[in-house]
């Protein structure tokens, strides 16, 4: 659903981004404004939070984590796809929510999901320095 926000969010957007077609709301009327970046990042991150999220989903049951730890790094990965862009968002709409940082708690919890990833994927079975080769005992 996400990914299909993002787009349709980004197509909105090319209506008055170089070229108008239509008017850009007055909160947007210049390219370099802040809540029109803060909308440009939403529209990124709508897009590109899933799609990592498409990547990382498939391997963490491989990871040397506990399921707890796998749970974690779910949990934080699909709520800061979700959370980011809908902060990012509320940012560029309500310029109050920029100085409370509401965006600043979804972009650590996926964050962190995505370390904790990579721990599980970085770590090597206890006892062992060097990674595991295949050893034939073929004649």
């Amino acid at each position: 659903m996400l990914l299909s926000i993002g787009l349709a969010g980004g197509l909105a957007m090319s209506l008055y981004a170089f070229e108008p077609i239509v008017r850009a709301p007055a909160s947007l009327q210049h390219y370099d404004d802040l809540p029109r970046r803060l909308l440009r990042l939403a529209h990124i991150a709508a897009i590109m939070l899933p799609l990592i999220n498409v990547v990382l989903a498939p391997r963490l049951d491989d990871l040397r984590l506990s399921r707890r730890m796998t749970g974690v790094a779910s949990w934080f990965l699909l709520l800061g796809a979700a959370g980011l862009p809908l902060s990012l968002l509320a940012e560029s709409l309500v310029p109050s929510l920029r100085s409370a940082h509401v965006s600043g708690p979804a972009a650590v919890l996926f964050s962190v999901g995505v370390f904790i990833v990579t721990a599980g994927a970085c770590r090597r079975p206890a006892g062992t320095d060097a990674p595991r080769v295949a050893v034939s005992h073929e004649s």
